[in-house]
């Protein structure tokens, strides 16, 4: 069954649709170009980087770098440890003094040799004996004792061996050649060398990632988050913006762009008049007789089917067969049988239908009488909606003339299960029973049903027709 819907001045305007879908037509075109583009290819090459795993760990691995945690800083903490130490202490104080030196230069001198050769001969049995006797005064021994408490009472000798004696000297020799003067010069050489250095300041630095190639491809990517086609891609992309035209293919058009009609696309006759009776005709109410050419313009992208007052001799159909009849008036009709014919869709034209009064139509047919679809037509001053689905059976639904004096686009959407007839997208009328299951082509016609004093025209700007994507 038909619903039908009254506008009540709801349509829209047509220069409101139109440019509704180029805009639609165009974004939908940018977003497809934008697909290809090098920015998105870029963005979704760093947007896969920056959210690797690898990535992820490389950039944790590097921002919870310490010092405190690292290597550099335990061979740094041993060093102090060690410069602090007191017998590292001491034994640098001890290499730095004047002490050591001044030992080192009698250290196993002749002096010291002498001397300690004097201690030995003074406090043996024996020369203690001599001294007891009247000759040693006046003896070499005696002149012996005496340099040897010259040699014990000088302040170098007495400094020398209480320096031997110290805890210091002991401490010397102790540490000196040992494997922990040489694990703090060790030390001491790793915290001076420029690659500690380095290392300490970047391990300190809390602005380390800040100065990585991987912050700088970080950065790259913030940017184009924010760059306003990025935006503009995924806010559209996944949005239902686009459905009717993802949903969708363009399976014929005309735009009228050339100077005349294409043979090849449009018939200039019925269909069946052209491949059975290979004449032109007209039905019995008719009082136009179809011409070939002269009733068909072209101009600015713009056809226009004329309607005009010609007298001329035509053949009429009647159930009794084909006669001849004199006509006061000629008009043009086209149609594609012979190029295009399509099952479901939707089948668009933006059309103003001229004189209300006259007979203008935007049709569908098959290869038989019905189905017959009016996608619109004007008749007795309406704009009218038909289906016939018989001869007998027909719904339809009218509009005020006003619709026939300006352009609107007039669409059928046709599905399995129902037709919709509407007008700037609004719809006017719903078909659910009887559906058409046979492709059908399109045609568009002039004419009247009552004689008019002047010329009319029925202009078309263009026809399009689409399919469900499979």
């Amino acid at each position: 069954m038909a619903s039908l819907k009254l506008l009540l001045g709801l349509i829209p305007p047509t220069a409101k649709i139109e440019l509704e879908e180029k805009t639609l037509t165009a974004d939908f075109n940018k977003l497809n170009a934008f697909t290809e583009s090098d920015t998105l290819k870029r963005f979704n090459e760093l947007k896969e980087l920056i959210t690797s795993s690898d990535f992820l760990q490389k950039r944790k691995e590097i921002e919870s770098l310490s010092f405190k945690n690292s290597e550099e800083f335990a061979k740094e903490k041993e060093f102090l440890s060690l410069q602090k130490a007191k017998d590292i202490v001491l034994y640098f104080r001890t290499i730095a003094g004047s002490s050591l030196k001044k030992f080192q230069g009698l250290d196993g001198s002749e002096k010291i040799s002498d001397y300690e050769s004097l201690e030995k001969l003074v406090k043996s049995l024996e020369f203690k004996e001599k001294i007891k006797t009247k000759e040693f005064r006046d003896s070499d021994d005696s002149k012996k004792l005496q340099e040897f408490n010259r040699l014990k009472g000088s302040s170098e000798i007495k400094d020398y061996y209480i320096f031997k004696k110290s805890k210091e000297y002991a401490n010397f020799l102790n540490t000196d050649g040992s494997t922990r003067l040489a694990r703090y010069n060790e030390l001491k050489e790793y915290v001076a060398s420029n690659g500690f250095k380095e290392r300490k300041s970047y391990l300190l630095d809390k602005k380390r990632f800040e100065k990585t190639d991987m912050f700088k491809e970080v950065q790259e990517f913030d940017k184009l988050k924010k760059n306003e086609d990025i935006l503009w891609y995924f806010k559209t992309k996944d949005s239902n913006k686009f459905d009717i035209l993802k949903n969708r293919e363009l399976t014929f058009s005309d735009e009228f762009e050339g100077d005349k009609l294409d043979p090849k696309t449009w018939l200039t006759n019925y269909y069946w008049g052209d491949k059975l009776l290979k004449d032109r005709y007209s039905v019995g109410s008719d009082l136009q007789a179809y011409t070939e050419k002269e009733n068909f313009e072209i101009r600015n992208s713009l056809l226009k089917i004329i309607t005009k007052p010609q007298k001329t001799e035509g053949k009429v159909w009647s159930p009794d067969g084909f006669i001849t009849k004199q006509f006061a008036f000629t008009s043009g009709i086209l149609n594609t049988g012979k190029s295009f014919r399509q099952k479901y869709g939707t089948f668009k034209a933006k059309i103003k239908l001229g004189n209300p009064a006259a007979k203008s139509a935007f049709w569908m047919l098959s290869d038989k009488i019905t189905p017959h679809i009016d996608v619109c037509r004007t008749s007795n001053g309406k704009v009218l909606f038909d289906y016939f689905a018989t001869p007998e059976k027909r719904v339809k639904a009218s509009l005020g003339s006003k619709y026939a004096n300006d352009f609107f686009i007039f669409t059928l959407e046709w599905t399995p299960e129902k037709l919709v007839w509407k007008i700037n997208d609004l719809e006017v009328m719903t078909q659910t029973a009887d559906v058409p299951q046979e492709p059908m082509f399109i045609n568009f016609s002039g004419g009247l049903d009552k004689p008019v004093n002047s010329m009319t025209a029925m202009e078309i700007d263009w026809v399009r027709v689409y399919q469900p994507k499979k």
